[in-house]
């Protein structure tokens, strides 16, 4: 795959703007930072999705047999609904367990 990298902060504004990784400091080792940076990005996102979407079609099937009220099925979906964006918020840096080692500021995808 293509993919374009811009480096240094003090870097063409327009560089920036086309490339699809602005890396905030002049060190090329970064590069490898920022891809395992996207990759946990793109596992939290993928399992907010499946665990959203699985527990929402769960929540529907008891539901339509009728073993779930309206109001508590609204109140369910509003429950998974903040699940999956607590979830979501670990792309952003706070659980760092399974980053690369050596990550710091300075990479943004």
């Amino acid at each position: 795959a293509d993919i374009g990298v811009a480096m240094g902060a003090r870097g063409a504004a327009a560089a920036a703007e086309a490339a699809d990784v602005v890396l905030m400091v002049d060190r090329i080792d970064r590069i490898a930072e920022a891809i395992a940076i996207a990759r946990r990005a793109r596992r939290i996102a993928l399992q907010s999705i499946t665990v959203g979407m699985g527990l929402s079609f769960i929540a529907m099937a008891v539901a339509a047999f009728g073993y779930l009220p309206p109001v508590l099925g609204a109140l369910l979906q509003e429950v998974i609904d903040i699940m999956v964006i607590l979830n979501a918020l670990r792309a952003l840096g706070g659980d760092r367990a399974d980053a690369a080692p050596g990550s710091m500021p300075g990479v943004r995808a």
